[in-house]
């Protein structure tokens, strides 16, 4: 070192080595970047957009519309005024019914709150809805029955699916055929119009067995009976014999062991016979319904229309909120 680099040195004001508190200050600003921009970035992803909402299948469409009405028959059988004890007694199990179906329908869906939600939000006052009556609960009966009968026979319904619309059905139109007669109106329900499926499948053994066993009982009454009363038995038996016998080549039971007809059916004495009568018309309902959900599409309707029919002659089995269905 020469003398005047040796004079430079020792003229330089020492350097004071960098202090603790520099340090910390230096890293609390750091972090305070830190979080401002890991905030920026939170706050970038909140305000974006949701997902759209993807579009329901055709099967879902029908299932939200019957729930849809349903849920809206709840409420209208809940808070229509009767005007006697009977018909609120009806609007009652109406009601109780359309909750249990609406249940079994997998409830109405919601969709997710979005963002705008809270800015789209009417402020102004809830209307004063109308009075409504017995006569709206039974128009929304008639045409909520109506639409879940057209949906039956759709091909994008699944057998589940189809099977329960189709004991709805039933249901509804027992119902409005009973608050229909206590209000003095016409049945709304259009007349069944039954049609034989080509083909059924080996669950439909039972349902052949009830129709012959109805049959076998129609000629037990028929051959104790006189005049009109044997007449209308013999008549029966006919009709349900012939039943058993398209169900049972339908099902390709007719002439093989399979077949599950038998000679004779146990119908107990006369006071016996008209409880086995009952039973047995109520498993013919059950049993038109179970058909629904593993035949072709096109031949939904056919059955269903036997059901209904059926269900005409055993009101009991037509009063389960879903007649047939074990979910």
């Amino acid at each position: 070192m020469n003398v005047l680099s040796l004079a430079r040195h020792l003229c330089e004001p020492p350097r004071r080595p960098r202090s603790r508190t520099a340090t910390a200050q230096s890293a609390r600003a750091l972090t305070a970047v830190l979080l401002l921009t890991l905030s920026a970035a939170c706050s970038v992803r909140v305000d974006s957009p949701p997902a759209p909402i993807a579009s329901p299948s055709a099967a879902e469409q029908i299932r939200q519309a019957s729930a849809l009405a349903t849920a809206e028959l709840a409420v209208l059988a809940s808070s229509a005024a009767p005007s006697d004890d009977d018909i609120a007694a009806v609007l009652d199990d109406v009601a109780a019914d359309a909750d249990a179906q609406l249940e079994q329908l997998g409830g109405v869906w919601e969709p997710p709150p979005r963002p705008d939600d809270d800015d789209n939000a009417s402020t102004e006052a809830p209307s004063t809805a109308p009075s409504r009556t017995a006569d709206d609960v039974l128009t929304a009966l008639s045409t909520s029955s109506r639409a879940a009968q057209d949906a039956v026979s759709d091909p994008a319904l699944d057998a589940d699916l189809a099977t329960l619309l189709a004991a709805i059905v039933v249901n509804r139109d027992a119902t409005a055929a009973q608050l229909a007669d206590l209000l003095d109106m016409p049945d709304p329900a259009p007349d069944p119009q039954p049609q034989m499926p080509a083909v059924l499948t080996e669950s439909a053994a039972g349902l052949c067995r009830t129709l012959d066993a109805l049959g076998y009982a129609g000629e037990f009454i028929a051959a104790r009976s006189s005049g009109d009363a044997q007449e209308r038995a013999a008549g029966r038996a006919v009709r349900m014999r012939d039943l058993a016998e398209q169900v049972a080549i339908a099902a390709d039971f007719d002439d093989t062991d399979s077949d599950p007809r038998e000679a004779t059916y146990a119908v107990g004495n006369a006071e016996e016979l008209e409880e086995t009568m009952d039973t047995w018309q109520a498993d013919l309902v059950a049993g038109w319904l179970a058909q629904i959900g593993a035949a072709d599409p096109a031949d939904r309707a056919g059955l269903l229309e036997y059901a209904r029919a059926a269900a005409r002659t055993a009101p009991t089995a037509a009063a389960d909120p879903v007649p047939g269905w074990s979910g």
